[in-house]
């Protein structure tokens, strides 16, 4: 995999971390077995409409008319209010769709950039819930604004790591090559992963990092002399391991 696909979904993970935290919060589980009343759900119907006329509100009814009764506004005989559904655009590429029903309580959020992201839950305290609402409409652009911010960081950090692998590779090509050794430099994520070839089969791993390469990479070319003169008096093959921590180096 390239480091082009690592970042782009690193920073897909990242953003999608950062709305499923908002999100998911905005949904409020009422009592077991209580469902919101048809006046409470009619107050934040005529509520919703109020405040936010530019968005779309509709009541959730069941009986005979159920099968188009997200769409319409218009009740027919038989049909019982029972929930609300709410969905507003947040901007041109950004909405979130409500559901709040006595048999379905969900919020499903879309934005660009990641997978549309849908919440469900079994209960809902209708009142919590619809001021969590109110308030994330309300400070929506203050949320993204904000995620900005932290997506500008991210390509920061993610340009930072891309100059130190550049100088790693210019440090141990500079270092090793004239030796004639084969190596390997891999981005692990949080530190680089060096691989040595120093005979047929023989591979020495080493860790580095943005802190410590600059002290690591000159003793690298006596390590492996060391490394070689052990294993050349060894009567059979065996293996070596030696962990540190590195990241703190």
């Amino acid at each position: 995999m390239s480091s082009k696909i690592i970042k782009k979904e690193s920073f897909e993970q990242f953003a999608r971390k950062y709305w499923e935290k908002l999100v998911c919060g905005l949904l409020v589980s009422g009592e077991r077995g209580c469902a919101p009343s048809e006046g409470e759900i009619l107050c934040a119907y005529n509520e919703m409409k109020n405040r936010f006329p530019e968005c779309k509100c509709n009541i959730v009814r069941s009986g005979r008319s159920q099968g188009d009764a997200l769409q319409r506004d218009m009740f027919q005989q038989g049909d019982k209010i029972c929930g609300i559904r709410i969905v507003f655009a947040l901007d041109a590429l950004s909405s979130v769709e409500f559901i709040l029903s006595d048999s379905l309580y969900y919020v499903h959020f879309s934005t660009e950039g990641i997978d549309p992201y849908t919440h469900r839950i079994d209960t809902c305290d209708l009142s919590l819930t619809m001021k969590n609402i109110e308030n994330f409409i309300n400070n929506f652009s203050a949320y993204f604004a904000a995620f900005e911010t932290k997506k500008v960081e991210f390509a920061k950090k993610v340009k930072l790591k891309e100059m130190a692998k550049s100088s790693l590779k210019a440090c141990v090509s500079q270092m090793l090559s004239p030796l004639g050794y084969e190596w390997n430099l891999t981005d692990k994520g949080k530190y680089f992963s060096l691989q040595i070839k120093i005979s047929g089969k023989r591979i020495i791993e080493i860790s580095l990092n943005e802190k410590n390469f600059t002290k690591r990479i000159p003793v690298i070319p006596e390590i492996l002399k060391n490394i070689e003169n052990l294993l050349n008096t060894l009567p059979f093959p065996i293996d070596i391991s030696m962990t540190k921590e590195f990241l703190k180096k």
